[in-house]
């Protein structure tokens, strides 16, 4: 027998995890089907919010570089960068933001299907992966997001070039 929700939206990430979250405050049962291990999408996971955080390391030492120009001395002192600490950071900020998510789904009764989502006609979702179900839906979003665009004249050749989706 099928798992019934009033909504169930394909994909988490921006686009997705907001429309359910606004559908659960309106009383929807809502389940979202995500197969990246967290919720987010590309922007929290892999490009907007973790490109910021690097942006933002790079800006520190660009400033500190030329602390001088600030009116601060830093004696005998040569900056460097340990990237390690950079990627930890940025690592724990991704970290921080997803787990938001997914306690605001907890926090709502948002129900997080593992796996990929196929539609199947008539209000019927087949879920494959490590959740394997079928839902029923009384309305469905497709949320899907993003997929990677190459630059002109670079080809993803998967061994010079790849792309980090998987």
């Amino acid at each position: 027998m099928p798992q019934a929700y009033d909504l169930v939206v394909i994909g988490a990430g921006t686009g997705g995890y907001v429309a359910a979250i606004r559908a659960a405050q309106l009383g929807l049962k809502t389940a979202v089907v995500e197969r990246q291990k967290s919720l987010g999408g590309t922007c929290l996971i892999w490009g907007c919010i973790p490109t910021k955080a690097l942006l933002e390391h790079a800006h520190a030492l660009k400033i500190i570089q030329h602390a001088a120009d600030w009116g601060v001395s830093i004696a005998n002192a040569q900056p460097t960068l340990d990237i390690t600490a950079v990627h930890t950071r940025k690592d724990k900020i991704v970290t921080g933001l997803t787990k938001g998510v997914e306690s605001l789904f907890k926090k709502h009764g948002i129900a997080w299907i593992k796996g990929t989502a196929r539609l199947t006609g008539q209000g019927s979702v087949s879920v494959t992966g490590p959740d394997e179900q079928t839902l029923q839906a009384n309305h469905i979003i497709v949320a899907t997001g993003s997929s990677p665009r190459s630059v002109p004249g670079i080809t993803i050749d998967h061994q010079r070039v790849t792309k980090r989706f998987t």
